[in-house]
């Protein structure tokens, strides 16, 4: 019976090890992984020098290496041996340069955010590689699809019901109820006059054409925009008003009754604004054949016309600078009116846009 025998291996070493042995440019990395898994699979060590060309004694000594000091024990970088020689980045130390790029680096440096000049300097002080340039660094990081990206937030709801309310929403998103219609509620806005910011195609070296002033005031007052989207009919409808109060909200939800029969109820999903659970608007549902559901503290993202607006900001707000409440409220429903799919893409030809360009010219 064999004395020496490889310890039981982690997953990711059992992963690594399976990379290794198929690696093409390193056979001693891939001898070292076939010794260590044919161990664990239940071959003698004798049978295992056999299999990978070695003398017993070796296969003994890689088993004491990695018992010892895991796959950095077992595991041979050429390029530290030969310093004059074009340098070459097998397999593993790339997923290792990957690795560290992706870890957080407030552990690693104690600051917020990796460069690669800092990433450098860092992989050559932990020996990961004896030296790289940031060109290489920039380009393997490329490979592999690592790139900067924007943090983002994330708020927990701290209403003591949220699994009920959770639950309640989700099981209403999954199945229609009989005779029912399910519709989703809120605000958009406050919608001011004044320049947004986005985005418009331009040649590479050429100044984008659409400008927009940098200096406004906020004297036009505001609009508010309630809608409703349709889960059955995937349409998105809605009303503008000067304010948001209980009173508004309350002649749009007749608005909205209005347009479906009585018998059908409706299911509405809407935040827990003010406005919206106020007893006089709860009475008037009740009486009417509508059920709230009410989405947690702090987790509006349950009401799916969240993502609708998102749309709406996009497509209709964005990179404009309207002068006037009509003006915007007139972008905002040739949106909709495209979006319902009750007009095509196309408000003007091509050859009439070019005959305008011409005469203004």
């Amino acid at each position: 019976m064999d004395k020496v025998s490889v310890r039981p291996l982690r997953p990711y070493e059992h992963r690594k090890l399976q990379r290794m042995k198929r690696q093409r440019a390193n056979q001693v990395n891939a001898r070292h992984a076939r010794i260590v898994l044919l161990s664990r699979g239940g071959v003698r060590n004798r049978a295992i020098a056999n299999l990978v060309d070695c003398t017993p004694q070796w296969v003994r000594i890689v088993m004491h290496r990695f018992n010892a000091d895991g796959l950095d024990g077992i595991t041979w970088y050429p390029f530290f041996q030969q310093r004059d020689t074009p340098r070459r980045f097998l397999a593993d130390v790339r997923a290792q340069i990957a690795e560290v790029a992706l870890a957080a680096p407030q552990a690693l440096i104690g600051m917020t955010q990796w460069s690669l000049p800092k990433l450098r300097e860092y992989l050559m002080q932990q020996r990961i590689v004896p030296r790289i340039s940031v060109e290489w660094l920039r380009q393997l990081l490329h490979r592999w699809g690592i790139r900067l990206r924007r943090t983002k937030t994330w708020k927990t709801s701290t209403d003591p019901l949220f699994p009920q309310k959770c639950r309640a929403i989700r099981r209403l998103y999954q199945r229609r109820p009989a005779g029912g219609r399910r519709l989703s509620v809120d605000e958009f806005g406050p919608l001011n006059l004044q320049p947004r910011h986005g985005h418009c195609r331009a040649c590479k070296g050429q100044k984008p054409v659409q400008r927009l002033r940098a200096t406004y005031n906020r004297k036009g007052g505001v609009r508010h925009f309630l809608a409703f989207y349709d889960l059955e009919t995937d349409r998105l409808y809605g009303r503008f008003t000067t304010c948001k109060t209980w009173v508004q909200f309350l002649a749009f939800l007749r608005w909205v009754r209005s347009r479906y029969p009585r018998t059908q109820k409706l299911h509405i999903v809407l935040d827990n604004y003010g406005p919206h659970i106020k007893l006089e608007v709860r009475l008037w549902a009740a009486l009417h054949n509508i059920k709230f559901y009410l989405t947690p503290t702090n987790a509006s993202w349950l009401n799916r016309i969240e993502c609708h607006f998102t749309a709406l900001k996009k497509f209709a707000l964005a990179s404009s600078d309207h002068r006037s409440h009509e003006e915007q409220q007139q972008a905002i429903e040739s949106y909709l009116c495209w979006r319902n799919r009750r007009r095509l893409l196309a408000t003007m030809s091509w050859a009439e846009y070019k005959r305008q360009q011409k005469r203004a010219a």
